[in-house]
């Protein structure tokens, strides 16, 4: 058991001296509650994982105010229905100049028990709808161009999510793959710079009560289709009994996310981040600032 549990401690820490060791890789977004905040947004087998209905709202804008600079706004709900069920449901929307997108899903996850300490072997699957518009109005250009009409006739587009998650104590193992469709298409709009495959580690380490309550380091790995993978690697790091939490990933695209947290009554949950933009795009814009709330109801214990 010992020797078992030195071997876990020591997988993070060398998982995290090879990941700065690689190069950099393609510019990218996303949000920065998915590392530890809510990982339900990076991976559809995440929903349910607790007895809680979760509640999330996330609000993400240029920290300059770039005329046509892209505002995201997130939601999502989960919830463990019991008898291993868990139902989630989330949308994204994003406006950047005259584009403008909204994608929501529904998501269904079955946890599974693997062993006689907490183990589970969790698969969720989403189905998702996704909408596309141009605004013609704001092109400096010809708007009788008839591939402007072809982008905003194609209605909406359906797409799936599908991931898996192997949680034993403090580990965390965890794949998805984003978006089914990206792996599937060949349209002209979807046909580089998309996720392809997301995988994460993760160990957390619980210290007890006092000022330092656990340090969990996580690894991320993301492939990109039509340009270099991605690789993220930080620590998030629990403080005065819970309340407060501070987090830093860096990724491989030569930036960095830093964010701090708050617990408040053990329900409502704050999380503010920074990501200053990657070295190619630095001269043009500050980065993103991330504002994000969650709150969590009706806890219970669900078999």
């Amino acid at each position: 058991m010992h020797k078992h549990h030195k071997i876990y401690q020591v997988i993070p820490a060398a998982l995290l001296l090879v990941c700065f060791a690689l190069p950099a890789a393609a510019q990218r977004t996303v949000s920065a509650a998915q590392y530890f905040f809510n990982q339900y947004l990076a991976n559809p087998a995440m929903a349910g994982r607790d007895s809680s209905l979760n509640l999330m709202v996330s609000y993400n804008r240029q920290f300059d105010n770039l005329p046509g600079a892209p505002v995201n706004t997130m939601f999502s709900a989960d919830y463990n229905m019991g008898k291993r069920v868990g139902l989630g449901v989330n949308g994204f929307s994003q406006n950047a100049g005259p584009f403008h997108q909204f994608r929501g899903a529904l998501t269904y996850a079955y946890h599974l028990p693997v062993g006689a300490r907490g183990q589970r072997l969790s698969f969720g699957i989403s189905a998702a709808v996704v909408n596309n518009r141009f605004t013609t109005g704001e092109v400096d250009g010809d708007h009788s161009d008839p591939s402007l009409a072809y982008y905003n006739d194609r209605g909406l587009q359906t797409d799936g999510d599908f991931g898996v998650v192997y949680a034993a104590q403090s580990l965390t193992l965890q794949a998805a793959v984003p978006s089914i469709r990206n792996n599937v298409t060949k349209e002209t709009y979807y046909s580089v710079d998309r996720p392809t495959l997301f995988t994460a580690a993760s160990y957390k380490f619980y210290l007890g009560e006092g000022e330092i309550n656990s340090i969990e380091p996580k690894l991320c790995y993301t492939s990109i289709r039509g340009n270099k993978d991605v690789i993220d690697a930080g620590v998030e790091v629990k403080l005065v009994n819970n309340i407060a939490s501070v987090f830093g990933m860096y990724h491989s695209t030569q930036n960095f996310t830093v964010g701090i947290g708050a617990d408040i009554l053990s329900r409502v949950k704050l999380m503010a981040s920074f990501t200053p933009e990657g070295k190619n795009l630095r001269n043009y814009t500050d980065g993103i600032f991330s504002i994000n709330l969650l709150v969590s109801l009706f806890p219970g214990t669900k078999e």
